[in-house]
C-alpha cells in the first residue's frame, strides 16, 4: 500500500506544480496535508525522473523552490487523460 499512497502524493505534487508556480517543501507539505519527510521522498522520486528541478533561494540555503521541468509539465497535463483512460478520474482526493 504505500507504493500506492506514494503515487497519489506524486500526482497531487504535479498538480499543484502544474500552475507554473514555484513552492518550496514546506509549502507543498502544508497543500498535501503530507508530512515533510514524505513530500521530500516524493520531489525525489519525480526529481530523478526529470519532472521537477529545485532552485535554492540566495541567503536560505536550506529553503529549496520546488518546480516543474518542460517534461514535468507534459506530464501533469496528460494527468487527467491518462487517468480518465485508466478509469482513475477522482481516485485519491485531487483532480
Amino acid at each position: 500500500m504505500e507504493s500506492l499512497t506514494h503515487t497519489f502524493s506524486i500526482k497531487a505534487l504535479l498538480i499543484l506544480l502544474k500552475s507554473g508556480r514555484r513552492m518550496t517543501l514546506e509549502e507543498l507539505a502544508k497543500e498535501m496535508g503530507e508530512p515533510h519527510g514524505s513530500v521530500t521522498h516524493a520531489v525525489d522520486a519525480v526529481r530523478d525522473a526529470g519532472l521537477v528541478a529545485t532552485f535554492t533561494r540566495r541567503g536560505a540555503p536550506y529553503e529549496e523552490d520546488v518546480y516543474l521541468t518542460p517534461v514535468g509539465l507534459t506530464v501533469a497535463e496528460k494527468l487527467k487523460e491518462i487517468e480518465d483512460l485508466v478509469g482513475w478520474t477522482g481516485v485519491g482526493g485531487i483532480s
